[in-house]
């Protein structure tokens, strides 16, 4: 059957479909300043806390060098993590799905170009911290006397900023997935971050089984407690979570 018909019946491509949420990415106003400004604020704090010493003694060996790599790792992605929120959030809160799924009815695929988006913006979270941590560190630790030791060790720094990257996005994305208002899921995740930072550095060794954090913390032998046993359970965690906020979205009413 030609005509009308076969165009209306035809599968939507999938790089449309991933088009179409790289578009809602900048729907509104604030989404558009959120993303102008998050490549700034990531920037900032990694200047700012790998040039935070004055001491040598500070980047004395390999673990003092990679530690503020870690932090930043931390703090340095919640405005991207924003704009993430707002889109996978506001998609229920906003009934702005429904378009989407009326136009192919598929939410394996919806989920699946949600996805891409998300891959995608954990790539170029992972990049820019990569790249940034690669020009300032050496010029920070040099900077007081100290040897950068890291310069034979690039792979490490890698593995810190694609992981860290990686973990932090993930309880972005599940936080947004687990609560279908945007205001709400913003809220949650705001008032998370402080708490946890505050946790970590209160009972450390408690918290390093919960944090999302623990796994990167492990790669960058900071993690408080020895062994793979916070690593693991950590891990089972966030994946149950996220899992967990998985099914919770596929089985979401649009109406």
């Amino acid at each position: 059957m030609g005509g009308p018909f076969a165009a209306a019946s035809r599968r939507t491509p999938f790089p449309t479909l991933v088009l179409v949420e790289l578009r809602k990415l900048t729907g509104t106003l604030s989404d558009r300043i959120l993303l102008a400004l998050a490549p700034v604020v990531l920037v900032g704090v990694t200047v700012l806390i790998h040039t935070g010493s004055d001491y040598a003694s500070s980047y004395a060996s390999a673990a003092n060098q990679i530690a503020p790599t870690f932090y930043t790792v931390r703090v340095g992605h919640v405005l991207l993590h924003a704009v993430l929120i707002k889109l996978i959030a506001g998609e229920w809160q906003h009934r702005s799905a429904q378009p989407t799924l009326l136009a192919q009815p598929s939410r394996a695929r919806y989920f699946l170009a949600q996805a891409t988006v998300v891959l995608m913006l954990w790539f170029v979270a992972a990049v820019l911290q990569l790249a940034t941590t690669l020009i300032v560190a050496p010029g920070a630790v040099s900077g007081v006397g100290a040897t950068y030791l890291l310069g034979y060790r690039p792979g490490w720094v890698i593995g810190v900023c694609v992981l860290g990257s990686l973990l932090t996005i993930l309880v972005a994305l599940t936080v947004a997935m687990l609560v279908s208002n945007a205001a709400g899921a913003l809220a949650v995740y705001f008032a998370t971050v402080p708490v946890m930072l505050t946790i970590s550095g209160l009972a450390p060794q408690v918290f390093a089984w919960i944090d999302p954090s623990t796994p990167t913390a492990a790669l960058a032998t900071l993690a408080p407690v020895d062994g793979p046993g916070p690593v693991i359970v950590s891990l089972l965690l966030w994946i149950g979570l996220l899992g967990l906020a998985g099914y919770r979205v596929a089985r979401r009413d649009l109406a």
